[in-house]
């Protein structure tokens, strides 16, 4: 059965592209290291971890098989138990989950298989997924935060395994996520139903300009035209 995204995956993906052109660093270190631990300390700076944790503080305390052993757990507990092992062993002050959620998407991805299980993780996903899912009611504000909660994750995975379409690489649904969590997080709307009602404005702007005139965003025929 095909799945069904509760978003427009390839407009938001572009507005990624739009305002980050990173996705070669990414790539090439998944196709030229094969060991999780080694893909982490060249995407460290990359995934913007190191503001706050010490990749060698983590990578001196793991092993790849430790990362490969816990994949066979459920998403949410392989996060937990990794985030617990990370505070026992000093290389974490508190228990989160953006970091072992991402040790465990190196260990669980190979050259062009993006790992849906354990997909990349910060705020703006997890705005985007609280926002699709209503999580939160219509007076209530976005999540200023990633989720601390490692069964949260787990059902932020649930979510990206259920809704990405079979034809849709993991990379691209998870940017169009990450470009959608922060467009909305951006904007002045304190509310859900605000940030509803600003959508909603902007698909019939969209939508009304394309059935009357053919086109969405910008017309070609006016390309040349003297105004």
């Amino acid at each position: 059965m095909t799945s069904t995204s509760p978003l427009n995956i390839e407009y938001w993906a572009l507005q990624y592209s739009a305002q980050q052109d990173d996705n070669s660093e990414y790539t090439n270190a998944i196709r030229d290291r094969s060991d999780a631990l080694e893909r982490a300390r060249a995407l460290w700076d990359w995934k913007d971890l190191s503001r706050g944790v010490d990749v060698d503080d983590v990578t001196d305390v793991l092993t790849t098989d430790e990362l490969i052993d816990l994949l066979e757990d459920s998403p949410g507990d392989a996060v937990g138990q990794l985030a617990d092992l990370l505070v026992e062993r000093g290389a974490l002050t508190n228990r989160t989950v953006v970091t072992p959620a991402f040790l465990l998407h190196l260990a669980d991805s190979g050259p062009g298989q993006y790992s849906v299980r354990f997909p990349i993780f910060d705020v703006r996903c997890w705005v985007a997924y609280v926002y699709l899912t209503r999580r939160r009611g219509g007076e209530r504000p976005l999540p200023r935060s990633a989720t601390q909660s490692p069964s949260r994750f787990g059902e932020f995975s649930e979510f990206f395994q259920q809704t990405i379409p079979e034809h849709i690489d993991g990379r691209r649904y998870e940017q169009a996520l990450f470009r959608f969590g922060a467009y909305i997080s951006a904007l002045p709307s304190d509310t859900i139903s605000d940030i509803q009602a600003h959508l909603n404005e902007l698909e019939n702007a969209i939508s009304s300009v394309y059935e009357s005139s053919g086109f969405a965003l910008t017309s070609d025929s006016a390309q040349g035209f003297e105004y």
